[in-house]
């Protein structure tokens, strides 16, 4: 993204506007217009978005709500208030003067009595301005720990185990960007010890991990930002871990470093284990260095719970039978396939009440896939034979079990694990 001024490099040079308490400490005639943009982040809030898109056409503004589950969409006609508060954030962000073509900034701003961090892109398009509201992090709450962020009990073990060693590298992958950071803090935390050195790729505006050289990198990231970032791992350390997602060259020499000498903890934007596979090989990474050095898929998912207030028991319908007949199909004589089919009837769903704001659902919960790069994968990307590799790694993946074991115990829908399958 082209900027009016090239981004600093440093997180203290990044430095978020304070808009806690704008609301009530404004003007007289922009109050209205903060209580608009307070009622569109409680909505976001309400549909756990993490993004909201707002796209100017010349008849109205469209607003999309993005999430890890659906995006929605509503069409403002009578825009002149929301025009308004994106002025006023322009106006807070980067002064009465800003006028580029592109700009990106963050802020503070209270969302349910909570302290929430925002970061704004806005881009000048042929129909108006385009504008990407994203909430980067719970900043009112620590960085979770490796034991709080949802992993089993074998799953926590295997982590750990691929943790130990002194090379290697352990993809994190999720579609949500912010699962993916969370998950990469825990780790970098459980790696974190006296006589290491840890070295970490962070967002702009990031929460200080102690015993950790963290750097502020944009994303994209800049040529400087990039050089630093290459020229700060090349000082030595134990472990590298980004949080971030990387261009395909730095990305490439992050995996470099693996097979060298360095144990390297990367993310990646998809949503299984081979889908991470083939994104590290569209990256131009050759088959026999992941071969050498690929040891960990750590895959995350992250679904709707049902409220527990509406809650209720359904029958599977048509397209959830014969997705329960795929994936856990009856054999004959098998006593354990007869009682799980008889559990069926007890599916639940949820129709919505006003403790969960009519959504039929309360929470989330991320869900992990943690699979270990054994000898027969390898073999066979030494071999260049990656529909095999494919295959296997979807073969050790637990994620349709995980799923069955939510349904059944009435904690997410069938629909919901079916929209994670499909």
């Amino acid at each position: 993204m082209a900027r009016p001024q090239p981004l600093p490099a440093t997180a203290s040079d990044f430095s978020p506007v304070d808009l806690t308490s704008v609301a009530t400490a404004c003007a007289a005639d922009e109050k209205a217009c903060w209580e608009v943009f307070d009622k569109i982040l409680h909505v976001a809030e309400s549909k756990y978005a993490h993004e909201i898109h707002l796209e100017a056409e010349p008849d109205c503004l469209r607003i999309r709500f993005r999430s890890a589950f659906e995006m929605v969409e509503r069409r403002i006609i009578e825009r002149y208030e929301y025009d308004k508060v994106l002025a006023l954030l322009k106006r807070q962000l980067w002064g009465v003067d800003a006028d580029a073509h592109s700009a990106r900034g963050w802020f503070y701003f209270t969302v349910a009595s909570n302290r929430s961090l925002f970061q704004m892109d806005i881009v000048k398009a042929s129909s108006g301005e385009s504008v990407l509201l994203t909430q980067l992090d719970e900043s009112w709450l620590p960085p979770s720990k490796l034991e709080e962020i949802g992993l089993s009990r074998i799953q926590l073990a295997t982590l750990k185990r691929a943790l130990q060693a002194r090379q290697g590298l352990i993809v994190i992958a999720s579609d949500v960007p912010q699962a993916r950071r969370r998950t990469a803090r825990a780790i970098t935390q459980q790696l974190i010890a006296p006589d290491k050195k840890l070295i970490v790729a962070e967002t702009p505006v990031h929460p200080h991990l102690p015993r950790t050289t963290q750097m502020a990198m944009d994303f994209p990231a800049t040529q400087l930002q990039t050089e630093k970032w290459e020229a700060l791992c090349r000082l030595g350390s134990d472990a590298i871990i980004n949080t971030q997602t990387l261009d395909a060259e730095s990305a490439r020499w992050l995996i470099n470093q693996a097979a060298e000498q360095t144990l390297v903890v990367s993310s990646v934007a998809c949503g299984s284990a081979s889908a991470a596979l083939g994104k590290l090989l569209s990256l131009g990474v050759r088959s026999e260095t992941l071969a050498h050095c690929f040891s960990t898929i750590v895959t995350q998912h992250r679904v709707r719970c049902l409220c527990p207030h509406c809650r209720h028991s359904v029958a599977p319908d048509d397209e959830a039978t014969v997705w329960l007949a795929k994936h856990s199909p009856m054999h004959a004589g098998n006593v354990n396939d007869w009682l799980r089919a008889r559990m069926r009837s007890s599916f639940g769903d949820a129709q919505g009440c006003e403790q969960c704001n009519h959504t039929g659902c309360r929470s989330w919960l991320d869900i992990f896939d943690v699979i270990s790069v054994d000898s027969e994968v390898k073999d066979t990307l030494y071999d260049s034979d990656y529909q095999y590799a494919f295959a296997q790694l979807e073969h050790k993946s637990t994620l349709i079990e995980t799923l069955l074991k939510l349904a059944s115990e009435g904690i997410i829908s069938l629909d919901e694990a079916i929209r994670v399958t499909r």
